[in-house]
């Protein structure tokens, strides 16, 4: 049960990683373009 759980935890953890990347790259596409050129 407590594996189910962690699982659980560990995919929302993912998902949340993954929005806020998507966010923060429609929101400042300069910043992430600068660290790719450099």
């Amino acid at each position: 049960m407590s594996a189910l759980f962690n699982f659980t935890s560990l995919l929302q953890v993912i998902l949340l990683l993954i929005c806020s990347c998507t966010y923060i790259h429609l929101s400042w596409p300069s910043i992430l373009d600068r660290n790719h050129h450099g």
